[in-house]
């Protein structure tokens, strides 16, 4: 008997995103009570260009480390990812997620046994980072998510068809305005909140721990996490003469079609996950996009090939609007 794709696509992304992340990782930590009782109660956790170490945690903390940075992202990932392919979803973006899971698990489990490994037997935290190490597991990380990659079936993502866009009825030099508000789905809101955490929890320590211009830095990138999550909660959706404008609540960012660069206007149905690999602003083969959840959208096909598609209820009216207005602006140019 034969298995169909989605089931194989769906079983070989809880493969690599969920079962070998949790078996490296397992193994890692198992290496590292094996090596607690043989290095010091502090150990270097954090060092400088020149290879000493400017950064000391108690050594207990590297195994729980591991298991909740080198554990918790991976389930995270797959648990993003498989309620999307159980329900017929597709495309590779959640191929991607897979390599990614399983490259996250590779980096932090050999990092947090090399931090160990490096320091057993010595009496303080005063150890040298030898200079192939940091490269070494970055490399098998890489290999590690390669071969993630290469272990999931290809099934980039084909789209579904979507409903007819309305007939609306706009005369020369009537004004006929559309409004529409949409919020960033819980799956979205789920992902963006643990990619912040995350952040935050990776930049306390740098902050912590390291020289001033690092802890600058990490400050910053935590700082653009959380703007980035906030602009990203809810868009306003506009449709009038001058053409389609969708702005975030908070100002800023806006994105704006001109009447004039409208060829036509669809109803599409729209993954996030599948078509645009997340949420938020978005760029894909097919084009651009402000998604915020899954469900119908508008496509606006401008004159110079380039689309965006915008997440919204009552897409068929905003459709059939734009199809209005793009009608009377190509029969003022004689087009």
């Amino acid at each position: 008997m034969t298995t169909d794709r989605p089931t194989v696509v769906r079983r070989r992304f809880t493969l690599v995103a969920l079962v070998i992340p949790v078996v490296v990782v397992v193994a890692s930590i198992a290496v590292q009570l094996v090596l607690l009782p043989q290095v010091p109660p502090t150990i270097a956790t954090h060092w400088g260009w020149t290879g000493r170490a400017n950064g000391f945690s108690p050594s207990w903390l590297m195994p729980l480390v591991t298991a909740l940075i080198g554990g918790a992202i991976p389930v995270a990932v797959f648990a993003l990812g498989v309620g999307g392919l159980r329900r017929g979803d597709h495309g590779s973006s959640y191929r991607l997620l897979g390599a990614v899971a399983v490259f996250i698990a590779v980096l932090v489990a050999g990092l947090g046994a090399a931090t160990l490994g490096i320091q057993t037997g010595r009496a303080d935290a005063a150890a040298v980072l030898p200079p192939l190490l940091l490269p070494g597991v970055m490399i098998a990380a890489l290999a590690a998510g390669a071969v993630g990659w290469a272990i999931q079936p290809h099934a980039p993502w084909r789209p579904t068809p979507g409903g007819t866009s309305a007939e609306v009825d706009v005369r020369p030099g009537e004004r006929v305005v559309w409004l529409q508000g949409v919020s960033l789905a819980r799956a979205g809101v789920v992902v963006l909140s643990v990619v912040t955490v995350i952040g935050v929890a990776a930049a306390v320590p740098v902050v912590l721990l390291a020289d001033p211009a690092a802890s600058w830095i990490s400050l910053g990138v935590v700082i653009v996490l959380a703007v980035l999550f906030a602009v990203t909660l809810r868009y306003h959706v506009r449709v009038d003469p001058e053409g389609l404008t969708a702005v975030s609540a908070a100002g800023w960012p806006r994105v704006h079609v001109p009447i004039d660069d409208v060829m036509s206007a669809e109803v599409v149905q729209v993954s996030p996950m599948g078509e645009f690999g997340g949420w938020g602003i978005r760029r894909s083969a097919q084009g651009r996009g402000v998604v915020l959840r899954s469900g119908e959208g508008v496509r606006v096909h401008r004159r110079d090939g380039q689309t965006l598609t915008v997440t919204v209820d009552d897409a068929a009216t905003a459709a059939g609007l734009l199809n209005a207005y793009a009608a009377l602006t190509a029969g003022r140019r004689g087009d």
